[in-house]
């Protein structure tokens, strides 16, 4: 008799157990459930590998002095180009180009800038003189990531213009002023070589050779923690002479 009522006793606790676990909630995301304490992973993102927002800013473009010599004694002009494809009627053999920077974000990879930066649709064309060729270079995209400035040439697919060393992301990121700050010098890629020559009907441009020297000032996202959301330490960047 004592085994029967211990035996009903022990069914009587697993029931109301088994009761209890299947009525218990789930949690509403797994994924979200939080590990132990100072584990980064608990917050589905680690620190350092937020993607900042550009919220504008300026870039300037500008043809170092020998592949500016080098143009003029080939006949070779240069001119702004509007937003609609219109080539300027002031030509001139120095310079570059001023271009808006509409938007894009910065990320901090490898200790390195990472990111992208999206120009307005504005830019410049090349005039050759001597053969009465041309070619529009517009629609710039900066892939800091990658190191390379693509652009279209009239209104055409996408080429990698050029490549660039990417600077280290504490030595270019002004906190203070929540600004990107690179000043770099690009050059010309086989295949953009190979396009510019043939548009413009010279052998001006060799792979590896000077095209543009850039000087960026973009503005990022004033209301994120640029230290943290970057991982960065230091001194923040200083505009160089």
């Amino acid at each position: 008799m004592r085994a029967r009522l211990r035996l009903l006793a022990t069914a009587a606790v697993l029931a109301l157990t088994s009761t209890l676990l299947a009525a218990a909630p789930a949690p509403a995301n797994p994924s979200a459930v939080a590990g132990p304490p100072g584990d980064r992973t608990a917050t589905g993102r680690r620190a350092g590998n937020t993607e900042v927002p550009v919220e504008g800013g300026t870039a300037r473009f500008d043809a170092p002095p020998t592949l500016l010599a080098t143009l003029k004694d080939h006949g070779v002009a240069i001119a702004d180009v509007d937003a609609d494809g219109r080539i300027s009627q002031h030509h001139y053999t120095g310079a570059g180009v001023s271009l808006d920077i509409e938007g894009g974000a910065v990320t901090n990879s490898g200790g390195k800038v990472g990111g992208e930066l999206r120009f307005a649709d504005t830019g410049l064309a090349l005039l050759n003189s001597r053969t009465g060729k041309s070619v529009k270079i517009s629609d710039f995209v900066g892939d800091l990531s990658q190191g390379t400035l693509r652009a279209g040439l009239d209104r055409g697919a996408d080429v990698t213009l050029g490549t660039f060393t990417r600077p280290a992301a504490n030595a270019s990121v002004d906190t203070d002023a929540a600004m990107l700050r690179m000043n770099t010098s690009i050059t010309v890629t086989a295949v953009a070589a190979a396009k510019l020559n043939a548009a413009l009907g010279t052998k001006i441009f060799t792979t590896g050779g000077p095209l543009l020297h850039a000087r960026i000032d973009a503005r990022l996202d004033p209301s994120v923690d640029l230290r943290t959301a970057l991982n960065l330490s230091g001194r923040p960047a200083r505009r160089e002479a």
